[in-house]
């Protein structure tokens, strides 16, 4: 991948905010972790029912290992907000109106010579 390390080439620009969900006995609590420095692409992709193909939405993220702060791993079930939260109380309504994915599949690609997260889900 050339050009790794050039924000113009995977703009790596975003603001995103982990939301981990912690289950409770009296409930649900999240945490919320700000990552600065994230690539934040959306797009359709064509899903099949019952009734033919419609069009889904789905988000792929990428996350230089070096902007993700200490101690945190993303995964699946969390939800990824674009832009930064600083407390959620019920998740998604909390952030209902903004761009936001539960995370689907997490790919720790932390070894070798782009080392970086891939996150990716849908709506």
């Amino acid at each position: 991948m050339p050009g790794w390390g050039d924000d113009a080439v995977l703009a790596c620009t975003e603001t995103v905010t982990l939301i981990h969900p912690v289950r409770e006995d009296d409930g649900d609590r999240y945490t919320c972790t700000a990552i600065h420095g994230a690539s934040w692409y959306r797009k359709g992709v064509a899903a099949l029912d019952g009734d033919g193909a419609k069009p889904v939405p789905v988000c792929k993220v990428r996350i230089p290992a070096e902007n993700m702060p200490q101690g945190v791993s993303p995964g699946e079930g969390d939800y990824l907000v674009r832009g930064l939260l600083e407390a959620v109380q019920r998740a998604p309504a909390d952030f209902a109106g903004r761009e936001y994915v539960l995370l689907t599949a997490v790919g720790d690609n932390r070894r070798g010579r782009f080392p970086h997260w891939f996150l990716s889900g849908g709506t």
